[in-house]
């Protein structure tokens, strides 16, 4: 009876070790001393497509000349009596991590040779494409040539180039200049580089936003005034910034959206570099240079008695227009690898963009321009994985069906009204226009725009 429980407890274990031989993710090869195969796994089979049958008892030199696995592993564990890990390929073009150990008796005599392997075919596909994508990345740059880059304005179509070299002539006078371009085409860093490049570069540069600040404390801010001029009123009175910018340069953005009553004021000093500060009596002679910014169609707001006809002539002594991204399409991948780089150092990381990935990004109409760009590239650089590709931009999820699972009805119709904005904005290329196409406001277009494009 005793006997009988051992051999059963024997099979038992056998039948477990078997099973265990069998399941291992890796494939198991085994040898003897002399190289002849002894035992493998049905993941060897697999790897080798071949049976058990037809590799056990075959000498693993016999293997490898017929191409079945190369180069073996076996045979120089046999040779050195040392553990080896190598890359060996099949020949049914599998890749293999293959490991092997010597095993030995109490003598120290070598018994076998144990090899496992793991296939690495999928993760060297994936290297070598990598690899090829990073070729073809490589070969994008160098079509691109060096484009041009001053105090992070990044060109190389012919409209910046011509718009560069006007800016040059115009920062060495001191007419007013009226710079006119979409959201987020880069208004602001033209005004500064005019001022820059003039010589008042080494005099104070101030910049009021015309929308940002309420109507009724916009003239204080802007021409400031007297001890006891109202109400509230500091009693030391205020400077305003054509006081403060005296000598220097004034840069009014968004200038559609100066009220008509203080146009008249305006006026007077682009005139005659004077002006008369709230409450005050006399008048002050001022040098500033001014500069004016907008994304609105003056001339139209002008038919509509939105703004002065004289004031618009005025500012438009030198008007300076910078094209959408969509119109100068050869600055689109420039700009991508520019703030790529900028941000993959800002931020410690290695990020880069896969061929179709760059193929989208060169076809998208960009309607928040260079500052939409800008921010996608920041987020991505941020928030991806080493390999951007096209389905990680955002603009190829927008169009997609929205899924109510989950989701309030506010965020759906939200992100319905942000997909018809951006494409109309893009269409229509101005808040006028656009909110005469979805018969809205232009103040309601205006607020949608900033809200879902700046």
């Amino acid at each position: 009876m005793m006997m009988g429980s051992r051999e059963n407890e024997l099979e038992l274990l056998n039948a477990e070790l078997e099973d265990i031989f069998e399941a291992s993710f890796d494939e198991i090869f085994v040898t003897d001393a002399d190289g002849i195969v002894v035992k493998v796994n049905s993941r060897c089979e697999e790897n080798y497509r071949l049976s058990a049958d037809e590799m056990v008892g075959k000498h693993v030199k016999d293997l490898e000349k017929v191409g079945v696995f190369y180069p073996s592993a076996t045979l120089e564990v046999i040779e050195t009596y040392r553990p080896l890990e190598l890359l060996q390929q099949t020949r049914s073009g599998r890749y293999l991590h293959v490991r092997s150990r010597p095993i030995f008796d109490r003598n120290g005599q070598l018994t076998r040779v144990v090899s496992y392997s793991r296939d690495l075919t999928e993760l060297t596909y994936l290297k070598r494409k990598i690899e090829e994508m990073e070729g073809q990345l490589a070969s994008y740059k160098r079509e691109l040539g060096d484009p041009v880059t001053l105090e992070g304005i990044v060109s190389k179509s012919e409209q910046m180039t011509r718009l560069m070299e006007l800016i040059h002539r115009v920062a060495k006078v001191d007419s007013t200049v009226l710079v006119l371009g979409e959201t987020g085409v880069g208004k602001s860093k033209i005004v500064k580089l005019i001022h820059e490049l003039s010589d008042r570069e080494n005099q104070r540069f101030y910049e009021i936003n015309c929308a940002a600040i309420p109507e009724q404390l916009i003239e204080s801010e802007l021409f400031g005034y007297e001890a006891g001029a109202f109400t509230g009123a500091s009693r030391h009175g205020k400077k305003g910034l054509f006081e403060l910018a005296n000598g220097g340069t004034l840069f009014l953005d968004e200038i559609a959206e100066m009220p008509l009553h203080l146009q008249g004021k305006l006026l007077q000093v682009l005139q005659e570099k004077s002006f008369r500060p709230i409450g005050g009596q006399a008048m002050q002679l001022v040098d500033v240079r001014v500069i004016a910014a907008t994304n609105q169609e003056l001339e139209q707001m002008v038919e509509q008695g939105q703004f002065r006809r004289d004031l618009f002539y005025r500012l438009q002594v030198i008007p300076v227009h910078i094209a959408p991204l969509r119109e100068r399409k050869e600055d689109i991948l420039p700009l991508v690898y520019y703030f790529l780089d900028h941000y993959n150092n800002r931020y410690g990381r290695d990020v880069k963009l896969s061929p179709k990935a760059l193929d989208a990004l060169y076809s998208y109409l960009w309607p928040g321009n260079v500052r939409e760009l800008e921010n996608l590239m920041e987020r991505l650089v941020v928030t991806s994985d080493q390999m951007v590709v096209a389905e990680d931009l955002p603009f190829h999820t927008e169009s997609k069906p929205a899924t109510i699972e989950g989701r309030s009805l506010k965020e759906l119709l939200e992100e319905t009204e942000r997909a018809i904005i951006r494409e109309g904005y893009a269409s229509h290329q101005s808040s006028y226009k656009l909110a005469e196409a979805l018969k809205i406001s232009q103040s309601s277009a205006m607020r949608k725009i900033k809200k879902y494009i700046e």
